[in-house]
């Protein structure tokens, strides 16, 4: 079975989406919370104040496929990548476990999501430590 963190998000002024948004990972496999919902800064500036969490959910399925599932996850609770600032609910992939260790996804080190506060805060509490996979 594969583990997968994820990093869920809102900037509607609730924490709603995020809520729902855990519920409803446990229909895609096993869905864990690791921290609870905090309230950030958005690390643009420009699209107001976050609420955001951390999650494990395994589910043995490709990366791939669970970016599709997650998209749809997405659209259904109101996800529109055209709204003007607005994010309903944005749930990103940051690394997957080996078994041992948690390896950092490469699109989340290319977007630098791990130097962004929300991220690095909420990996500090839940004690976790991405590594980047040397073999790729």
């Amino acid at each position: 079975m594969r583990r997968w963190l994820l990093l869920l998000g809102s900037n509607l002024a609730h924490d709603t989406r995020v809520r729902d948004a855990l519920e409803r990972l446990s229909s895609l496999g096993q869905a864990t919370p690791l921290t609870s919902i905090q309230h950030f800064p958005s690390h643009d500036g420009n699209r107001g104040e976050y609420y955001n969490a951390l999650a494990v959910l395994a589910v043995d399925v490709p990366r791939g496929v669970l970016t599709d599932r997650l998209r749809q996850l997405e659209v259904a609770l109101g996800r529109r990548r055209d709204a003007d600032g607005e994010v309903a609910i944005d749930v990103d992939i940051l690394a997957m476990s080996d078994g041992e260790r948690w390896l950092a996804d490469t699109h989340a080190l290319a977007k630098g999501e791990f130097e962004r506060l929300p991220v690095a805060t909420l990996l500090r509490q839940a004690a976790i430590t991405a590594e980047r996979d040397s073999s790729g």
